[in-house]
């Protein structure tokens, strides 16, 4: 048989001929225009970006953010750039990835429902730091978060389709934040298309992290991670450093690898007029957003009082096969490992009657009622559930049982949060660090960011007096 020119092409010259979906990424990152975006993702790219600075000025006094600027600090970098919440000054990169961590450290951060993602993080984190060097105005500052976030949860929803073959334990934020970054950070730095693709494919390159590090300091510092990636990625090909563009979708590339039959197809799909963006979630609990419906159910039915442990002889959960994959830890020793315990959220809901960072602190997680209360929970894994969805119900001493059902839990898509919860979750995170005055004027200057001339503000405005 005569070879064709088919037959004759490299593996790397074929994918080139199916042009990357790196080269589309590229055109949308450089040239979409922050008034042409719908009302709805200008307004949720607002939201997100006020989500993330309240998590990360509220977890900035964390142990976790205390470990991150110890150990950067040991490396001797120049401290050249605020850090949210903090007095000390960082070298830019560490700053910014100290932000992210901090952001992430309550798990209170945003989540892509349908890919568990947490997209704000990493590129928030990069286009604040990047507006510390550079002058940049609010709108510039959100038009490329809305770039990096819509590109982020694009790429992890191809990764996540059914049938692609993705493994849950990879971390997603970690196998896609650092592509949001370097496309956001490519428009905010006005590289060249080929620079813009070496970017994100170099991000790509260098994308990682599995849910192992759930339930220790760590799992903050995947998406931190990831940030550093982009950042670095974007700075490198400005400076002329190339990398092929197949490291999304080509052979040994980042789908290849984690999700072999995931579709480049599927990222492209409506590029620039349909949004994934919209799919973001923002969290009213601080937890993993899979525990949300069970929380809400639980809450439901202490609201006419928390419930005496002693009283309950059994609780049983129908909850989405996520919960349990994710959230699966029973009796966890730590506030950390708590943050991702389905045990624990509904033992301490319930016996308290109340759902925040005070749930999950060492008290509650330590507390002889929730953790005897955790051995009479039986969850069940119902495929009929959508992952907002979940049913409880408690058996009482006496033999009485009460039920509630969630159709859609608080802060889901059907049911988002408020423009008033989100501020008061703000304020209260906020105002773990900062002066009551201080968390309500960075609210305010973030809330008219877009009319800002200079975004940097929010990086000054985030730091104690």
């Amino acid at each position: 048989m005569t070879p064709t020119a088919d037959m004759l092409q490299s593996p790397e010259t074929l994918h080139r001929s199916m042009s990357p979906v790196t080269h589309e990424l590229s055109s949308f990152a450089l040239n979409a225009r922050w008034h042409a975006f719908p009302d709805a993702v200008r307004a949720e790219t607002l939201r997100a970006l006020i989500n993330w600075l309240g998590c990360a000025v509220g977890g900035s006094n964390t142990a976790t953010a205390d470990s991150a600027v110890r150990g950067f600090q040991a490396l001797g970098r120049t401290p050249n750039a605020t850090v949210l919440g903090r007095r000390e000054r960082l070298d830019f990169i560490d700053a910014a990835v100290v932000d992210s961590i901090s952001s992430s450290a309550h798990t209170f951060d945003d989540t892509h429902l349908k890919t568990i993602t947490h997209p704000t993080g990493p590129v928030a984190c990069a286009c604040l730091a990047f507006a510390q060097r550079h002058r940049i105005s609010g709108e510039a500052l959100l038009a490329a978060l809305a770039v990096g976030i819509e590109i982020e949860c694009r790429v992890a929803t191809a990764i996540a389709s059914p049938g692609s073959g993705y493994h849950k334990g990879w971390y997603m934020t970690g196998l896609t934040g650092g592509i949001g970054v370097a496309a956001a950070l490519a428009r905010l730095m006005g590289l060249e298309a080929r620079q813009a693709i070496s970017a994100m494919s170099l991000a790509a390159g260098l994308a990682g992290g599995t849910r192992a590090t759930h339930g220790s300091m760590a799992i903050a510092y995947v998406p931190a991670a990831a940030a550093r990636h982009g950042i670095t990625s974007a700075f490198l090909a400005r400076a002329g450093f190339d990398c092929s563009d197949i490291a999304i979708d080509g052979r040994n590339g980042l789908f290849d690898v984690v999700a072999p039959q995931a579709r480049a197809a599927d990222v492209l799909a409506g590029l620039g007029s349909e949004f994934e963006l919209l799919n973001n979630a923002l969290k009213p609990y601080p937890c993993g957003i899979v525990i949300h419906p069970a929380i809400d159910a639980c809450l439901e039915l202490a609201s006419n009082g928390a419930f005496d442990e002693a009283a309950i002889e059994r609780v049983e959960l129908d909850v989405h096969q996520d919960a349990m994959t994710l959230c699966w830890r029973k009796l966890p020793p730590t506030p950390l490992e708590a943050q991702v315990s389905l045990f624990h959220w509904v033992a301490v809901t319930l016996l308290q009657g109340a759902a925040g960072i005070d749930q999950v602190e060492r008290a509650s997680v330590g507390d002889e009622r929730v953790r005897a209360l955790q051995a009479r929970i039986f969850p069940k894994v119902s495929d009929h559930l959508a992952s907002d969805q979940a049913v409880v119900e408690i058996t009482l001493r006496g033999g009485e049982r009460r039920h509630a059902r969630v159709e859609h839990a608080t802060g889901s898509i059907a049911r988002p949060m408020s423009e008033a919860e989100l501020d008061a979750k703000f304020l209260s995170l906020a105002q773990r660090v900062l002066s009551a005055q201080q968390a309500g004027d960075l609210l305010q200057e973030c809330r008219h960011i877009a009319t800002s001339d200079d975004a940097g503000q929010l990086a000054k405005l985030g730091v104690p007096a």
